[in-house]
């Protein structure tokens, strides 16, 4: 069996586990997507609000919740071109770096558009870390 991309390994992995309804929501969260400039296009066009917001919750969720702009930062830090270039089968330029971002940019406008919130505003509330303690301590 061929191997999948990120995103649609993701969504086949779902549908083999039972649930096919979550598939469409998860194929476009991979930031590589980004880089295709028609097929962002024509998924932010016709994306469901929950494969939008997901995406763009996996933009912001560093090992913390971060902007979009300490997000892209860190993992260019993290991953510079030679290194994306191995896990990507092919570097970007600082061109499509700036392409990458501005998608983002929509992405973060349209996602936080249907939460009637603001970037700015996009915070983890306060009963987040205990559940996520207890979901910790409940499946160790």
């Amino acid at each position: 069996m061929a191997e999948l991309a990120h995103g649609d390994g993701s969504a086949a992995w779902l549908v083999r586990q039972g649930f096919p309804e979550l598939g469409p929501v998860i194929v476009g969260h991979p930031v590589t997507r980004l880089a295709d400039g028609e097929w962002f296009d024509r998924w932010l066009a016709t994306a469901a609000p929950e494969a939008l917001i997901l995406s763009y919750a996996d933009k912001r969720a560093g090992q913390q919740l971060e902007s979009m702009a300490a997000r892209f930062a860190s993992w260019e830090r993290r991953y510079p071109p030679e290194e994306r270039a191995a896990r990507a089968r092919g570097s970007w330029s600082a061109e499509m770096l700036a392409a990458v971002r501005r998608r983002a940019e929509k992405l973060e406008w349209r996602a936080c558009a249907l939460a009637e919130v603001s970037p700015e505003d996009v915070r983890r509330l306060r009963w987040t870390g205990p559940a996520l303690r207890a979901a910790r301590e409940a499946n160790p």
